[in-house]
């Protein structure tokens, strides 16, 4: 008895015209606690929900192409999110814009949408940085200036601030304080009832700044506050590439030396003698054109 055939995605070519959109979007107050996770979802059903024509990738559990360029934690909020998403065929931007706006739960606003070469690098590759505001809520008389600015000044005076974090199941420590940047405190909004401190923090492989473990490390955690992602600054840009050549380029090494390193999976064969080892396409991609080949 023959096999009964089974479904296939449709092979893609010139015939089938793809479009590759960046959104930049807001995620509020009103869903900064969902994780990235579920706010992928919420991207995806949306998407959905607006029958537009997504691109899925191949495989036996097929996902649509949905890039984010920089997942938040949970907790936080973002003023310029970039989502990366592979539409076939391609629809017009205007129409994609009013479809999805019609569709977004509360929480999340669409800023814009930008056609973008399907190509092209992915953002989460070129990050390079990103500004936060924390937002400290409290009346004036609960938590003073000088008190805020009294951290402040005792954190910049520092020259390591070890913490701690888990890769592959072990623990491992790194110095937090030269991915800080700039660190300052900016006001108290009144009307809001609001203390306001600006940061920067280096966002690049293996040293990122994280605003949540920096709030903690200045004692923060024991305010009523939020954080807020104000800018994301990226290398293939003129004008964030002359921002950030003020500051010194921080490698994974300088801050963390004893990083575990991935184990390998399985049992390490033995190479027969003279003979030549295999071409592994995927290990010797770089990290920029793996993610570019999401989109083929």
């Amino acid at each position: 008895m023959d096999a009964i055939p089974q479904p296939q995605p449709p092979a893609l070519s010139e015939e089938h015209p793809r479009q590759r959109v960046r959104f930049t979007y807001e995620k509020g107050e009103a869903i900064k606690f969902i994780s990235h996770q579920d706010e992928s979802r919420l991207w995806e059903r949306t998407l959905r929900r607006a029958d537009l024509p997504l691109l899925y990738k191949r495989g036996f559990n097929p996902q649509p192409h949905i890039q984010f360029a920089a997942p938040l934690g949970l907790g936080m909020t973002g003023v310029r999110e970039l989502l990366d998403v592979a539409f076939s065929p391609p629809v017009p931007l205007d129409e994609l814009s009013t479809r999805i706006r019609e569709k977004l739960p509360p929480g999340v606003r669409l800023l814009n949408a930008t056609e973008v070469p399907f190509k092209t690098v992915s953002p989460q590759s070129l990050t390079i940085g990103a500004d936060y505001t924390i937002l400290i809520y409290a009346d004036a008389g609960e938590v003073s200036e000088l008190e805020l600015e009294a951290k402040i000044e005792a954190f910049l005076e520092k020259r390591e601030v070890w913490r701690e974090r888990e890769r592959h199941g072990q623990r491992y420590s790194y110095n937090l304080r030269p991915l800080v940047l700039e660190l300052r405190y900016t006001g108290f909004d009144a009307a809001a009832a609001e203390h306001r401190i600006f940061m920067r923090v280096q966002m690049r492989p293996g040293a990122t700044g994280r605003p949540d473990e920096l709030v903690d490390a200045l004692g923060f955690d024991d305010y009523a506050r939020t954080l807020r992602r104000e800018r994301i600054y990226f290398s293939d840009c003129e004008e964030d590439q002359a921002l950030f050549a003020a500051y010194p380029v921080i490698s994974q090494d300088e801050i963390s030396p004893e990083r575990p390193r991935p184990r390998r999976k399985g049992r390490k064969r033995r190479r027969r003698s003279g003979a030549q080892p295999k071409a592994d396409k995927q290990t010797n991609q770089p990290f920029a054109q793996k993610a570019a080949d999401e989109f083929d």
